[in-house]
């Protein structure tokens, strides 16, 4: 049985989350951000979930950038929060998005790729955010936003990081639980 760890940034959708991978017949454990040993994790799979604030921050993110350091053979897929940490930790620059998406759905366009297997290439998501990440050498941008053209998914070269601006464990959300299905199953 796959182990996944999905590290909670404070916020309630890991819920969301820890439910939707739960129904995939994973054992899931969730842990804080700042309660998370940054040593090699014993885990598949690692999921980073939402949350308040701004990975450049140390007092936002925890540990996180000590645990993906000593887990980089992992995958990872990051979400929103998650999305800007693991972009932030390979090089992109996190800033301030050309508009505030709160609780709004949105239409995504992808270019296809591990996480987006079996989703067409145009689908609604729900946006959360007021941060965006830059694109850089070390991501793959393989989902943008067909309204303002922001970066709402990428992966890594090596194909170890995955992350997606939108919220894939939200209702709104068409094809969330094939994103996160898609993920478990790369693991």
């Amino acid at each position: 049985m796959k182990r996944i760890l999905i590290i909670d940034n404070y916020d309630s959708f890991v819920y969301n989350i820890y439910q939707y991978v739960a129904s995939m017949g994973v054992d899931v454990k969730i842990l804080e951000n700042d309660m998370i040993s940054p040593e090699k994790s014993d885990y598949d799979g690692i999921i980073i979930s939402p949350g308040p604030g701004n990975p450049k921050n140390i007092e936002d993110r925890g540990k996180l950038y000590e645990f993906i350091d000593n887990n980089r053979h992992k995958k990872f897929l990051g979400i929103c929060f998650g999305h800007q940490t693991l972009a932030y930790y390979l090089g992109s620059d996190i800033r301030l998005s050309k508009r505030i998406m709160h609780g709004q759905i949105d239409a995504i366009k992808h270019s296809e790729g591990i996480i987006y297997n079996g989703i067409p290439e145009t689908f609604n998501a729900i946006r959360y955010h007021s941060l965006v990440v830059t694109e850089n050498s070390n991501i793959i941008v393989d989902a943008v936003s067909i309204t303002d053209g922001e970066i709402m998914g990428f992966h890594s070269r090596d194909n170890h990081f995955f992350g997606v601006q939108f919220h894939p464990e939200s209702y709104y959300t068409n094809d969330g639980y094939r994103v996160l299905k898609n993920f478990i199953d790369a693991v």
